[in-house]
């Protein structure tokens, strides 16, 4: 019968990778009449070094009426902005620490074809959420 022997290594260290969140901003394209709509361009920085960030959604916030000329009208102008990502196309993939790419969201923001003259002369802003996720990045040719 041989001799069998067991070893046990000590402690094996283990971390995992750190992913930080995108950076978005984002500007509308264009002012809007009753019935129209405007893109919204968002812009995309990944500060990861080590990891890629494939976006995976965009969704529509909310809409928050900065200004509307009588204050009681806030709420009924509030409603007439509609916020849209349908036609949104594949989304992309940021590149290790790739900064400032524009993305466009068409037609994404609209005001309703009923808004009335209450409504003139608003300011808003819109938010969106966007989640990405860090897949692995392979390296060959070493």
């Amino acid at each position: 019968m041989p001799f069998i022997q067991q070893s046990t290594s000590g402690p094996v260290a283990g971390s995992t990778e750190y992913f930080a969140p995108i950076t978005v901003t984002g500007a509308q394209t264009a002012t809007l009449l009753p019935g129209e709509t405007a893109d919204v361009t968002l812009t995309f920085t990944n500060p990861n070094s080590n990891v890629r960030a494939q976006l995976t959604s965009i969704a529509a916030g909310d809409v928050v009426v900065d200004t509307v000329a009588n204050a009681d009208d806030m709420t009924y102008c509030h409603g007439q902005i509609e916020l849209s990502t349908v036609g949104v196309g594949p989304l992309p993939t940021l590149d290790l620490s790739q900064a400032n790419l524009p993305f466009v969201l068409p037609a994404a923001v609209k005001l309703k074809e009923d808004s009335d003259i209450r409504c003139q002369g608003m300011t808003f802003h819109t938010t969106w959420t966007v989640q990405a996720e860090g897949p692995r990045v392979f390296r060959t040719g070493f």
